[in-house]
């Protein structure tokens, strides 16, 4: 009986003690606890918002005549008579051309951004880079990893912006992906100061695409250029640069020479020289019509490439099969002509472009129809239904050189192109 008196007067004795100290402890009010919420979840919100994540979506039909290949469909896109028809005008490829998500973080002066392309045919990389900021004077800028080639305008224009389907033929030739594995460095005027808007980016690349690098030589990409906005007009002026070499896996090499490609004895594996310049030009002023916009840009240079093929190398890996031994001076650019409708959604567009891959020989002396020349006129709408969504329609009239030496070339081939595409931007 006693036990049982002492065990509850000890009970009591917690009891009380317990109950003293949350009476002293000092009760939080609603507000207080409304606070501390709101801070807590401040924290949550400012970390969510150094990841951002956007993409778009572009679904698209393609009608072409047979001589044209399309971007999408089996078959890269090329006509099949066993399935088109043998006598067939038109044929026509439907899929999603392009299906981007893009996720960038930020901290500080530090980025880094990774971006796929997801389609029907599977899912790729485009974008795998980080970006470090000078925090100091924030003239400097360092990226490395695969992202955009600086070299021109045309390659850094996202193709959910571009008024035309695809990017023009000498681009897609030069520089097949628009990417590379690489470095760079960029240099930005200060803002405020005289040379505000001047910028140069410049830096070392792999020189093979988004492939792997297998070797040590490295190529120099670099853009030098000058924006400035008044206030109802803006303009860019831009020079570039590409300085690479690219492997000849035989021992020979061929050259024009009176309007003939010759053979020349070479070292097996010699490095021949993969050289670009260019030029390029924007221009925007606001009138009553609405936004008008004037883009162009012009390249030359020596290209190493196939017999077959004008485009540049995909791989740094090459073979007896594929000597990229044939040595062509070329040039190429494009311009266009863009025209906002104002007060209405629609913007009509007009694009010219041009593609020599063989300047050192023209018209009956070509012999081969990779040294042909193309001309492209296209025009079109888009639709900018709100902003997420666009529908484009654009047509392209393209025509090459002739050659009676070149059997079905003597006249125009059918290539023409229509594309019908809707996208959805995020």
């Amino acid at each position: 009986m006693r036990r049982k008196q002492l065990f509850l007067i000890a009970s009591l004795s917690i009891m009380s003690l317990t109950a003293k100290a949350q009476m002293e402890e000092p009760q939080k009010d609603t507000l207080t606890l409304l606070q501390e919420q709101i801070d807590e979840n401040k924290g949550k919100i400012k970390t969510l918002e150094k990841l951002k994540v956007s993409g778009y979506i572009q679904a698209q039909a393609e009608f072409a005549q047979p001589a044209m290949g399309t971007k999408t469909g089996a078959n890269g896109g090329k006509y099949n008579e066993d399935i088109d028809g043998k006598d067939a005008e038109w044929y026509t490829r439907y899929g999603i051309r392009r299906g981007r998500i893009k996720f960038q973080y930020s901290e500080k002066i530090a980025k880094g951004v990774f971006q796929l392309d997801i389609t029907e045919k599977g899912v790729g990389f485009k974008d795998a880079y980080l970006e470090i900021n000078d925090p100091f004077i924030k003239m400097f800028s360092l990226k490395a990893g695969i992202f955009d080639r600086p070299f021109g305008d045309e390659i850094s224009y996202s193709s959910s912006k571009r008024e035309s389907p695809e990017r023009s033929l000498i681009f897609q030739k030069l520089f097949p992906d628009e990417r590379d594995l690489g470095a760079s460095l960029i240099i930005a005027a200060p803002k405020g100061s005289s040379l505000e808007g001047l910028k140069l980016e410049g830096g070392l690349f792999s020189g093979n695409g988004i492939r792997v690098d297998d070797n040590s030589k490295l190529d120099f990409i670099g853009h030098l250029k000058y924006e400035k906005t008044l206030s109802n007009l803006s303009f860019g002026l831009g020079a570039s640069m590409y300085s690479g070499k690219v492997n000849n896996a035989d021992d020979t090499l061929y050259r024009m020479k009176n309007n003939a490609w010759t053979i020349e004895t070479a070292d097996t594996n010699v490095l021949n020289k993969r050289q670009y310049i260019g030029f390029d030009a924007q221009f925007s002023i606001v009138t009553i019509m609405g936004i008008t916009n004037i883009r162009g840009e012009y390249l030359f240079g020596e290209q190493p490439s196939l017999k077959s093929d004008f485009g540049s190398p995909k791989s740094n890996t090459y073979t007896m099969a594929s000597p990229f031994n044939y040595i062509r001076k070329f040039s190429g650019g494009h311009v266009y002509l863009i025209q906002d409708i104002y007060a209405t959604p629609i913007t009509l567009v007009l694009k010219y472009s041009f593609l020599d891959p063989n300047t050192e020989v023209s018209g009956n002396d070509i012999k081969n129809k990779t040294d042909l020349s193309m001309n492209t006129f296209g025009f079109g709408a888009m639709w900018n239904i709100n902003p997420a969504l666009r529908l484009m329609a654009f047509y392209e009239l393209t025509t090459n050189e002739k050659s009676t030496s070149i059997a079905g070339y003597d006249k125009d081939i059918k290539d023409d192109l229509f594309t019908l595409r809707l996208q959805y931007k995020f």
